[in-house]
């Protein structure tokens, strides 16, 4: 739009001044060749066919000397192209010299340096559009990521109270419980009454199932908490789209943290490859070896552009190299047949 405006003001001050100069002549021709050139020029980016029109103009401007009242028009467009070295192009205006034609290349000039500024400050400010914008995305999905991280520390911190609870509660009544049951044995061996040892029994049964049914709900607190198949096989039914298999052979008894930290990996690849693949199947597998856990999880989706899916994907593969890491472990990913992870964790 500012280019428009711009050649409109030097083409209503080349009008004026051409049927000023010229009042019995016929200029429309002329000036439709020299606007035809003009606006061609604003359309092609090939640099070569503009020298060859811009030769062309100069040609038409020795074969008749009116074409040098449109100069101006022209010159707009060559001092965007090639800068200083339009000065040597100057002096084409004096083959049919006039003073307001002079003052409208300077002008023309003027404008075209004013114009290229402004195109270079544009280009510059979409630059730092484009970053912010790169910048803010980076920022919701770091924040996302920080989201995850938290709800992640709560759930450990409630797993670490409540075990902390079961412990107590197998500490203190278990001990409790255990000491009554043996007091009452004492109680049975003193007495001579059958009656009161009948009822001593009774009593010591019926603490012996309570020390039983407490041991049972401690233990399903901790196989609850612990219960990491169990959660990624919740994960798979999320996604009814993608058929989902999982092979699960870790029989270590694995920490709390490690669990949730796995389970975090699981999660994030899973849901990767809901957003961002056209995978109909995904394969999970989970291995315990020697020195250290194995984690696969690879999709057979075709669809995708690296680049892209990578960007996308950064914060997510950022977590998982950081677990990696905190196990002194590898994180790896490869494009072969689909999108694959594999990550170990070290043990010990």
């Amino acid at each position: 739009m500012r280019r428009f405006f711009e050649k409109s003001f030097i083409i209503l001050f080349c009008l004026y001044n051409t049927y000023k100069l010229n009042t019995s002549k016929d200029l429309v021709i002329y000036f439709l060749i020299s606007l035809t050139i003009s606006l061609t020029l604003d359309l092609l980016n090939n640099g070569k066919i503009k020298t060859i029109i811009y030769f062309s103009f100069i040609l038409l401007c020795f074969y008749h000397k009116l074409f040098i009242f449109y100069f101006p028009l022209i010159l707009y467009n060559m001092c965007l192209d090639f800068k200083a070295y339009t000065v040597f192009i100057l002096p084409l205006i004096f083959m049919n010299f006039s003073t307001t034609n002079l003052l409208a290349s300077i002008g023309s000039i003027y404008l075209s340096i004013m114009a290229r500024k402004y195109n270079i400050v544009l280009y510059e400010n979409k630059i730092v559009r484009d970053e912010l914008k790169e910048d803010t995305l980076y920022l919701e999905k770091y924040n996302k990521q920080l989201k995850i991280d938290k709800e992640k520390n709560i759930h450990i911190a409630i797993l670490t109270e409540r075990n902390r609870i079961a412990r107590e509660l197998h500490d203190s009544i278990g001990h409790s419980i255990s000491s009554s049951i043996l007091q009452i044995e004492a109680l049975k061996v003193i007495s001579t009454d059958s009656h009161v040892i009948k009822n001593l029994d009774l009593l010591q049964n019926t603490l012996r199932n309570g020390m039983d049914d407490i041991r049972k709900s401690i233990h399903n607190l901790y196989s609850e908490s612990l219960d990491l198949k169990n959660q990624i096989e919740k994960l798979c039914i999320e996604i009814p789209t993608i058929d989902t298999e999982l092979i699960y052979k870790i029989e270590d008894e694995l920490g709390y943290d490690l669990k949730l930290d796995i389970l975090s990996i699981v999660k994030e690849a899973i849901t990767n490859c809901a957003k961002h693949s056209n995978a109909t199947k995904l394969k999970i597998s989970l291995l315990s070896q020697p020195k250290f856990h194995s984690i696969t999880i690879k999709d057979n989706g075709s669809k995708f552009d690296k680049k892209s899916s990578l960007k996308n994907k950064g914060i997510g593969f950022l977590s998982m190299n950081e677990i990696a890491n905190k196990y002194n472990g590898f994180f790896n990913y490869v494009f072969d047949d689909g999108f694959k992870i594999h990550i170990t964790l070290m043990k010990g």
